[in-house]
């Protein structure tokens, strides 16, 4: 089955990527390293991490941070938004910043012998069979750390779990975030032994200075001013969020917005409807404040997080449409009340945790949104006791980066110890 894979992946998959890369440059980015091809060599091993994309990186940030050993870092991603925000957090903490290579056997050995890892990590759920293939004939420990599967995932990969079975057992370990990812692991054809309940790193997730809330409440110039942010929004959402935005300025008239889309191409598509509507907006790259405009369009990458600190009201997208909800906890941090849409599939248990401890709330759709602004608008008690609630939330939720750590330490050690390496 693996041989079929491989011949379906290098001859037919390399070639849709090629031809799709003709017209994105987010697939045709990294190509040459993508096929193992850095131009470094390390002498000494190293702890290779892996994350996807941006909320991996972040997440890789706060295991980065806790990791003890002495060896160079080096962290991959697949994507050129994670590599730009790796670059910006991490370039002082990694050794190399690259891209993952393709799940090719050329790619894999050239980058191994550049790499030369003495362990690798896969932040949250990347399943490459080659890949893995080859960590176990090299005898190269491999984790998924933070491990998680979506409904819909797993679907399709249990569909497929005589084909898993082989490549799950490559894994040395698989920590997962929840029993009911490490149930999904196992169903799909991870050995249970090998999987095991750490719990959910993104609530470890690090709190930045204290003076980024002040550093943005001064450049927005948000004195005064309740302003609204509506975070990681996709194209279905956007007019009807600018019109929820309009329908509660008319109740709020001192009400200011900042709209952060998912993926910058789409922000002549938010100006379009703006412009459409009159309203007067700038853009972040601009360092346009609230002055003289109600929008502002958040167009650099890497500062969402942050910038949810100098806001009142924080509504998480990709909640309303099919893309399954993005992560509460950035907002969480800076003790903010939370909305979310109904869709929140990508982080059902996190959000699941948050609603029971009233930090965070579910709406169906754009009218019981704006309500729910409404209501917090409305009352400072209110919105203090839930600011009270997210930092309990945290307090109670911490923990799982050091129980991971400790993990992956004493598996190393013990692993090195019997193999005399």
């Amino acid at each position: 089955m693996l041989k079929i894979y491989n011949i379906i992946y290098e001859t037919i998959g390399l070639l849709i990527i090629n031809i799709l890369g003709i017209f994105s440059k987010k697939i045709s980015a990294g190509k040459k390293e993508k096929f193992g091809n850095y131009g470094f060599k390390f002498l000494n091993r190293t702890i290779w991490i892996h994350a996807v994309s941006v909320g991996e990186v972040m997440l890789a940030q706060t295991l980065i941070n806790k990791l003890n050993f002495k060896n160079d870092i080096v962290l991959t991603t697949s994507t050129p938004q994670g590599q730009e925000l790796a670059k910006n957090k991490l370039s002082d903490t990694c050794k190399v910043i690259t891209y993952f290579p393709y799940d090719t056997k050329k790619a894999i050995e050239n980058a191994i012998k550049a790499i030369n890892p003495e362990m690798v990590i896969i932040m949250e759920t990347e399943i490459w069979p080659m890949f893995s293939k080859k960590m176990k004939e090299l005898a190269i420990p491999l984790f998924i750390v933070n491990g998680r599967i979506s409904e819909k995932t797993f679907k399709s990969y249990k569909i497929l779990s005589f084909f898993f079975r082989k490549v799950l057992s490559n894994y040395s370990a698989i920590l997962t975030q929840t029993h009911e990812d490490a149930k999904k692991f196992v169903e799909i054809g991870a050995p249970e032994n090998k999987v095991i309940t750490l719990g959910n790193i993104k609530f470890d997730i690090e709190k930045p200075d204290e003076y980024l809330r002040h550093k943005y409440t001064l450049l927005f110039k948000t004195f005064g001013r309740k302003v609204a942010i509506f975070g990681s929004t996709h194209t279905e959402e956007n007019e009807p969020l600018i019109n929820t935005y309009l329908s509660l300025k008319e109740k709020n008239n001192n009400l200011k917005l900042i709209i952060a889309p998912r993926h910058l191409e789409k922000i002549p598509a938010i100006e379009k409807i703006l412009k459409s509507k009159k309203i007067k907006y700038g853009k972040r790259s601009e360092n346009i404040t609230f002055d003289n405009n109600d929008v502002i369009i958040l167009d650099t990458t890497g500062e969402l997080s942050k910038i949810y600190s100098a806001c009142d009201i924080c509504v998480i997208c990709g909640s309303f449409d099919k893309t399954g909800g993005h992560n509460p906890l950035e907002a969480i941090i800076w003790d903010k009340p939370v909305i979310s849409g109904p869709n929140i599939k990508n982080f059902r248990k996190v959000y699941e945790t948050l609603c029971n401890l009233n930090c965070a709330f579910i709406v169906k759709n754009f009218e019981e949104l704006e309500q729910k602004i409404c209501e917090f608008l409305d009352d400072e008690e209110y919105m203090e006791r839930v600011k009270q609630n997210c930092r309990r939330a945290l307090e109670k939720n911490r923990g799982a980066t050091d129980f991971t750590v400790q993990y992956l330490e004493k598996f190393n050690k013990e692993y090195y110890e019997n193999n005399q390496i």
